[in-house]
């Protein structure tokens, strides 16, 4: 995933302030974040489906689906610090 690319998609995606978008390499596939406030969400982005659909299409649909998420109000996160995940596979 290109990093500045991602950016990008992110400033283009309009999430609500407050929320912070990050991305991770995490196994076969990549980790996005969408945090803010005491809550978060996770999704795994996986390479199946990056390579099915695209990179930057793959990469817009999963951050609608955090946006989405985010407007509807973000999970607290777990007692341990963990966030609720959500995983983007190829179909």
């Amino acid at each position: 995933m290109d990093m500045a690319t991602f950016r990008h998609q992110v400033e283009l995606a309009d999430f609500p302030a407050g929320v912070e978008v990050s991305a991770h390499p995490e196994g076969q596939g990549w980790r996005l974040r969408a945090q803010g406030g005491s809550g978060g969400l996770e999704l795994l982005l996986t390479d199946g489906a990056a390579d099915m659909y695209g990179d930057a299409p793959a990469v817009s649909a999963a951050l609608s689906q955090l946006r989405r998420q985010a407007l509807a109000g973000l999970p607290d996160a777990h007692p341990d610090g963990t966030l609720e995940r959500l995983v983007f596979v190829a179909d």
